[in-house]
């Protein structure tokens, strides 16, 4: 048996054989409408730091999972914000990964769903936080840190002064830093209205 049919401008056709069955599932996104500014999780070289963006997660659930994720896959610190919006944070960690590793270790989270595919949806490949105010939105704050004894993994010296400098913060020396201190992305991106 065969079908074909189309939604939203795609066409879809499906296959059944021998009664098996194939399930596809969307995720329709609102197309971006509001300029606001944001660095990019793509390190010098081509690599990504992991970024994390909650929406609708009581804090405390935010660090048991970030918890988890430090011993699972033994990363280090993680760097927190806060929005000025109930139940809604960022989180940095610094640890340098390829991009599928990266979505790997993002997919497994309860991380916004937009955001999580936002580099397979989209042609940058790279994740987003905003880090500007947008329209009477204030700058995400920043809030504390998950402190972590992992050092498995190179970490972006760029990101790390970017913090620094953004939060007025000094960051204890890490661990494996790359030494690359002049290349991060802060760019002009388009995001939901109530993003």
């Amino acid at each position: 048996m065969y079908f074909n049919f189309s939604i939203f401008g795609r066409t879809l056709s499906f296959k059944i054989i021998n009664e098996k069955v194939f399930n596809i599932s969307f995720l329709i996104v609102k197309k971006p409408d509001q300029e606001t500014h944001g660095i990019t999780s793509r390190c010098y070289g081509g690599a990504h730091v992991l970024f994390f963006d909650y929406d609708g997660l009581e804090f405390e659930e935010m660090i048991e999972e970030l918890d988890f994720l430090i011993q699972e896959f033994q990363l280090s610190t993680f760097y927190l914000f806060k929005n000025d919006r109930e139940k809604s944070f960022h989180a940095i960690c610094l640890d340098k990964f390829s991009l599928y590793e990266a979505i790997d270790i993002i997919s497994r989270t309860s991380a916004d769903k937009g955001f999580k595919k936002a580099p397979i949806l989209f042609k940058q490949k790279r994740w987003i936080l905003r880090v500007l105010p947008k329209n009477k939105r204030k700058k995400p704050e920043f809030i504390g840190i998950i402190k972590s004894h992992y050092s498995e993994y190179q970490t972006s010296t760029a990101h790390k002064l970017f913090i620094e400098e953004h939060y007025g913060l000094k960051l204890p020396k890490i661990k494996n830093e790359d030494g690359f201190d002049k290349f991060i992305d802060v760019c002009k991106y388009n995001t939901g209205a109530n993003c």
